[in-house]
């Protein structure tokens, strides 16, 4: 049997998750008008640490 992907417990891997604002936005001009291709928000863990 292959095992193709792990799906993780998100509540023992992550802890509570809180919106800590927005990062990144990678905008593009198509047709004349600026348009949002990605956006990448920042998260704050209770389980997972940040490296200081």
């Amino acid at each position: 049997m292959e095992l193709k992907f792990v799906i993780p417990n998100m509540e023992k891997t992550f802890g509570n998750l809180e919106f800590a604002g927005e990062d990144k936005v990678v905008q593009r001009r198509i047709n004349g008008r600026l348009t949002v291709l990605s956006r990448s928000y920042n998260l704050y863990s209770d389980v997972q640490r940040a490296d200081d």
